[in-house]
């Protein structure tokens, strides 16, 4: 009996040992039919280090990482991320493109900025008092080149200007702006004054040399110096009347003639008449010539209150052009030097 009992049991160990085994190689072959070490593999590929995964997890939900013991100062701030093919989806190409085009201007203002700094050079106390307002500076003939300035209406006092100078930044050619005549006679050696600019006052600044042999402030009669010479720009038409330079009287009809007045009447302003009519007479032609003409203009005129105007001729005595035809930077300068105003061309 005890035999029996101990067959039976090695039997039924053996049986188990082998279901054991059959079930471990069913599970092995279950195993690499789903995958088996092919999952472990790309696990190994996509996880490469416990702080990787972190850093993956906190990208992957838009939120930083920070484990209890950490400060908040040392969080990592990961913003959120879009796709977009490498576009912020809020720019557009017009947008990019205006921010491109005000770039440019920018930077092309400055530019222009520093230029005319440069151009102008050290600015004098009087800038913004006298300006330059127009200029014929690319004329080759020195009679006919020049530049005109103009003392700004808001000024509180009168600019005087002798002594200034025009100066080629390019070739540094210079000119000085000489005394003139405040109350100019042809034929004459007029006296000298400091040429000064009240509010509003303007100058032509001429290269060349004066055909009157002085600068000078134009007047009422100045239209009579351009019937002989010639003034670049031209000069004002606006003289008296002939007529008015002999009142319409009993006494001057019986000293002139009646034939007098009529010729008076006929004569064009700012023109002194070459030729006289042969029935005037000779108290008439006497007077005509003495009268109708530049000096007699200013004797009979200078004492009136608009008499002188409010523009200077005004000449730098030079022989030849100053200022070149093409492209030139002129300054106008005070007595220091320093950069009153500046034509750029």
């Amino acid at each position: 009996m005890a035999d029996s009992h101990g067959g039976g049991g090695g039997m039924i160990t053996t049986i188990l040992k082998w279901v054991g085994i059959t079930i471990v190689v069913l599970l092995i072959l279950l195993w690499l039919v789903t995958g088996g070490i092919g999952k472990i593999i790309e696990t190994a590929r996509n996880i490469t280090s416990p702080i990787a995964s972190i850093f993956a997890f906190a990208t992957s939900t838009g939120t930083a990482f920070r484990l209890p013991w950490q400060p908040d100062y040392i969080t990592p701030n990961i913003p959120d991320m879009v796709d977009s093919g490498g576009d912020d989806p809020n720019t557009s190409p017009q947008s990019t493109d205006q921010g491109l085009s005000d770039s440019e201007r920018q930077y092309d203002s400055l530019t222009a900025k520093m230029i005319a700094a440069k151009n102008f050079g050290t600015p004098s106390p009087y800038r913004g008092q006298v300006t330059i307002e127009e200029n014929n500076a690319t004329e080759s003939a020195p009679d006919r080149e020049y530049v005109k300035v103009q003392a700004n209406d808001g000024n509180t006092t009168p600019v005087d200007i002798t002594g200034w100078s025009l100066q080629s930044a390019v070739s540094g050619v210079r000119g000085y702006i000489p005394r003139g005549a405040n109350v100019f006679f042809m034929g004459a050696i007029n006296p000298q004054d400091d040429i000064s600019l009240s509010p509003g006052f303007t100058a032509i600044l001429t290269s060349g040399y004066s055909q009157g042999g002085t600068s000078f402030r134009e007047n009422m009669c100045t239209g009579y110096l351009s019937q002989f010479q010639e003034y670049t720009p031209g000069l004002s038409q606006e003289c008296p009347s002939p007529s008015d330079s002999l009142p319409l009287s009993a006494d001057n009809i019986r000293m002139y003639g009646e034939t007098c007045f009529n010729f008076l009447n006929e004569l064009p302003v700012c023109t002194f008449p070459l030729t006289t009519p042969s029935d005037i007479s000779p108290s008439c032609r006497a007077f005509v010539q003495n009268t109708i003409s530049y000096n007699g203009c200013v004797q009979n005129y200078r004492y009136k209150s608009a008499f002188p105007r409010s523009q200077w001729r005004v000449y730098l005595g030079a022989g030849a052009e100053l200022w070149r035809n093409s492209h030139d930077v002129v300054r106008l300068l005070d007595r220091e030097g320093r950069t009153v105003d500046v034509l750029v061309y």
